[in-house]
C-alpha cells in the first residue's frame, strides 16, 4: 500500500472543493483546506451581462484575426520554401552557434581550477 504525500492529499481536497464536494481531511490539512474553501467562495466568477456578451461577439466576428494570422504564417512558409538556400543558411548559422557555444563551455570547464585537486601531481 502506498501512502500519498501531503501535497497530493491537499491537491485532491482542493479538487473536491472545486467540484462542490466537502472533503474529509486529517487535522494537519484542515487550515489549508479552509483557506482554499474561503478563496473558492470569494473568487466566484462574475456573470457577464447580455450587453457585454453581445459586444464581445460583435468584436470577435468583426476581427478576422485568426484568418489574418493564418495568412501570415502561410506567407512565411511559402517565402521560406521558395528560397531553400535561406533555410540551409539559417540551419548552418544555428548549427555553428550551437557548436561554438558547446566548445566555449567545455573550454571554460577544462580551464577551471578544481580546489580538491590542488595537491595532486
Amino acid at each position: 500500500m502506498t501512502t500519498r504525500s501531503t501535497p497530493e492529499r491537499l491537491d485532491e481536497a482542493v479538487d473536491m472543493l472545486l467540484t462542490g464536494a466537502r472533503p474529509v481531511v486529517d487535522p494537519a490539512l484542515r487550515p489549508l483546506v479552509a483557506v482554499a474553501e474561503t478563496l473558492a467562495r470569494s473568487l466566484r466568477p462574475v456573470p457577464a451581462s447580455p450587453r457585454f456578451e453581445a459586444a464581445l461577439a460583435r468584436r470577435l466576428a468583426a476581427n478576422d484575426w485568426v484568418e489574418r494570422a493564418g495568412n501570415r504564417v502561410s506567407t512565411l512558409v511559402r517565402q521560406a520554401t521558395e528560397r531553400p538556400g535561406r533555410l540551409i543558411a539559417a540551419g548552418a548559422v544555428s548549427s555553428a552557434a550551437v557548436g561554438a557555444t558547446v566548445t566555449a563551455f567545455f573550454a571554460w570547464r577544462s580551464t577551471r581550477r578544481h580546489p580538491h585537486r590542488a595537491g595532486w601531481r
